[in-house]
């Protein structure tokens, strides 16, 4: 195999790796095989496209890229090369469009300068589904025999994607008509409110201006009028309402953001003079509805007059509740479709069987980016650094930690401190400041600081709207799914919504998986500590646990001995047994010199409490655990390791945290150096060993966690009592089940073997 063809079967494999929701990244592996193939710089793929009865260039690169992307070409012609390679499914080629090709070919290619073009057609099953054209010098055989088997291959999951894709455009002009529909019905209802009212209409925010939602007039060739005019421009002086909204439909103008009344309209320069001079409209009363966070217009009711009016108190109140009623209609009406889409993807989604959390969140990013229309997207993972909250999209080295899509749009993604307006410029974005809020936020116009305070982090040039919504388990953040637009005032709050529920359905399952991970982490490195055994060693008496000494014998005997009671309290835990709730919890207290091996006696410890949980509670699972050292910490730290804290408990403290009595409930915890404790540490500790109850730091409210609690110390605890520095209740709490680890000194018949 050559390198070309080890390159090729690459490409091919990453595109069959994609869902239907990844149109864009398998067709942009196409481009990047057919330019790996041929050499050239210049790849242009047309799809079928029914939504708009055309073949439509879905990818370009090269010169003219997305000029060339607004192109279409009919799908039945005899008049162009793309369409009759598209219905013969023949390889086409031509050395000079320009002046010798068809006539569609003519003037594209001229206006494009295309020098030559070889076109391959793209099946699946047999059925065409759209043409791959290679601008530049015609290629010879070897290459197209190349790139003919490739894009037969990457046809079948193209096909799947392109018809998902063009499912969802319906789905979105479907629920365009209802909302004309519906704010037709009520400008209709406008012009009977109130006498005098010539005409009504709702301007919406568009691409760079405001488009007629919908408009009515008693006379029927007024409103043909004012519909023939068309979109209102936004850019600065061009018209009217660009004095008070800027291109991407942001209130830039106080005035707005109130209803606004012009009593004469022939004093006012406005881009649109049919208005005053073909239609003799005078007075307009202009009702804002806008999202007040944002500013972002959601629609502008205009109603207008023939003759110079002013409106009184009552009538103006009417008016302004019709707007809001419209506003409710634009908002409400024609979303159904979407929703019912969002809950059945990923309803799907959470049914299917994933590999890990890496894998998940690709999935649910995808679904997230296709179904709202973004152009790229991340999830962000949050993770613990030195005691700060930062959130990760990829590590140091650029392995994907949480998920991106359209990596050619943000290749690289540091990470992201969570916090809000305390953090200096340089480290603020709008991601941290989300998972710092827990709120979502939309950033309709990245160029104006003045929309977002900084903290939106350029990733491309490109990128001109982002948003970016919490995922929250337990309410605690776990992760923020960001999208981006690369047009200005993209999304909106009906977007926001889709994400938002998009984070409840996903956000559980999120959580599941990372807690697994962790387990199967702990476990792994748990089951490593203990899992060698030398060959040449024959005292093995429990895990790798060596000796023939008494000493040695009397820790497995202890081992044997407490497992199995201690494994059937963990039962009833999982059972959510009631008498439990009365019971105070079990601990074991282990002592011993340092370097005694305590650490290594509760890794053994665990190992068979585990094996007992698979044998008689979940087969494929693993029993929670933690561990910590309380010598790591001091003061508050300590208790926030154990039981957790709210947001705000203390300096530093920028999110809510579960403690690590919280995280492993069901299971085991080992605290090492428990001698270090601090006063208030003991208190709680105590008061969790009598019934499983414990507060968070800064949180008045009781929680419930049960555990097995393993607590290992190389002081003299009696001393540490008569000093007045450990609790003398607590120690008799602890020391019910104590274990004394054995120094090699006392040991001293099983150090050949160790």
């Amino acid at each position: 195999m050559t390198f070309i063809d080890e390159q090729l079967t690459k490409i091919g494999d990453r595109i069959a790796s994609f869902g239907k929701e990844n149109l864009d990244e398998m067709l942009h592996l196409v481009g990047e095989g057919a330019r790996l193939v041929s050499s050239q710089e210049r790849v242009r793929i047309y799809l079928e496209d029914l939504t708009r009865g055309a073949l439509s260039c879905a990818y370009s690169c090269g010169s003219f890229a997305a000029e060339i992307r607004e192109e279409t070409f009919p799908i039945i012609s005899s008049e162009g090369a793309v369409s009759i390679a598209f219905v013969t499914q023949k390889v086409a080629q031509f050395a000079n469009p320009a002046d010798d090709g068809l006539p569609l070919d003519r003037e594209f290619s001229h206006r494009f300068q295309i020098a030559g073009s070889t076109l391959l057609p793209i099946t699946s099953l047999g059925k065409s589904i759209g043409v791959a054209c290679i601008d530049g010098e015609p290629l010879s055989p070897e290459t197209i025999g190349l790139l003919a088997p490739f894009l037969s291959r990457a046809g079948e999951r193209v096909d799947q994607a392109r018809k998902y894709h063009q499912q969802l455009l319906l789905a979105r002009r479907v629920e365009l008509y209802k909302k004309r529909e519906a704010a037709g019905f009520m400008v209709r209802s406008a012009v009977h409110l109130i006498d005098g009212l010539t005409l009504a209409s709702v301007l919406v925010p568009a691409r760079g201006g405001m488009e007629v939602l919908a408009s009515h007039a008693v006379d029927s060739e007024l409103k043909a009028l004012y519909d023939s005019i068309g979109s209102i421009g936004l850019k600065e002086g061009t018209s009217l309402v660009s004095r008070y909204v800027n291109e991407s439909g942001v209130i830039t103008d106080d005035n707005l953001l109130k209803p606004l009344f012009i009593e004469d309209l022939s004093d006012h320069p406005i881009q649109r003079r049919a208005l005053t001079e073909e239609m003799a409209l005078r007075s307009l009363y202009m009702v804002p509805r806008f999202e007040p966070e944002t500013r972002r217009v959601i629609c502008l009711v205009n109603y207008f007059t023939r003759q110079l009016t002013s409106f009184s108190e009552f009538e103006m109140g009417l008016l302004q509740t019709h707007a809001e009623m419209v506003e409710r209609v634009i908002n409400e009406v024609g979303g159904e479709h979407l929703e019912i889409k969002v809950l059945s993807e990923i309803s799907d989604l959470l049914q299917e069987r994933n590999e890990g959390l890496h894998p998940f969140l690709t999935k649910v990013l995808s679904k997230a980016t296709e179904l709202i229309g973004a152009d790229t997207g991340s999830i962000a993972i949050v993770q613990e650094r030195a005691g700060e909250k930062w959130l990760l999209v990829e590590d140091e080295e650029g392995v994907i930690v949480g998920a991106k899509n359209k990596e050619w749009l943000k290749k690289k993604i540091p990470p992201f401190k969570i916090g809000g307006s305390e953090l200096p410029a340089a480290e603020r974005s709008l991601t941290g400041l989300v998972a710092w809020t827990k709120e979502p936020k939309i950033i309709g116009q990245v160029s104006d600081l003045l929309q977002h305070d900084g903290f939106h982090r350029p990733m491309s040039e490109l990128i001109k709207s982002e948003m970016a919504v919490p995922v929250i388990s337990d309410d605690v953040v776990i992760a923020v799914i960001c999208l981006n637009s690369l047009q200005e005032g993209y999304f909106t709050e009906e977007h926001k919504r889709i994400l938002q529920i998009i984070d409840r359905l996903t956000s559980r399952h999120i959580s599941d998986i990372q807690r697994i991970e962790r387990l199967q982490y702990e476990v792994t490195r748990l089951q490593s500590d203990i899992a060698y055994k030398d060959p040449k060693v024959s005292s093995y008496r429990l895990g790798n646990i060596i000796g023939n000494s008494r000493k040695a014998q009397e820790i497995v005997t202890f081992i044997n001995t407490v497992s199995p009671p201690l494994s059937n309290r963990i039962a009833l835990w999982s059972r959510n047994v009631l008498q439990e709730a009365t019971i105070g919890l079990p601990s074991i207290l282990v002592l011993g010199p340092t370097g005694a091996g305590k650490e290594f006696f509760f890794n053994n410890l665990y190992n068979k409490l585990n094996e007992l949980y698979r044998q008689d509670i979940n087969p494929a699972g693993e029993l929670p655990v933690k561990k910590t050292n309380i010598a790591a910490y001091s003061g508050e730290l300590t208790y926030s390791e154990l039981f957790g804290h709210t947001k705000g408990a203390f300096t530093g403290a920028y999110s809510d945290r579960k403690g690590i009595i919280e995280e492993a409930a069901g299971g085991i915890v080992f605290l090492d150096e428990i001698g270090d404790a601090d006063p208030k540490t003991q208190v709680q500790l105590l008061r969790f060993l009598d019934n499983g109850g414990f507060v968070r730091l800064g949180e008045n409210r009781e929680r419930i966690s049960r555990v097995l609690l393993v607590a290992a110390t190389n002081k003299d605890l009696q001393k540490e009592i008569s000093l007045g520095n450990f609790r003398e209740d607590l120690y008799h709490r602890l020391s019910e089940l104590s274990v004394m680890v054995p120094s090699l000194n006392e040991r001293r018949e099983d150090i050949p073997d160790l």
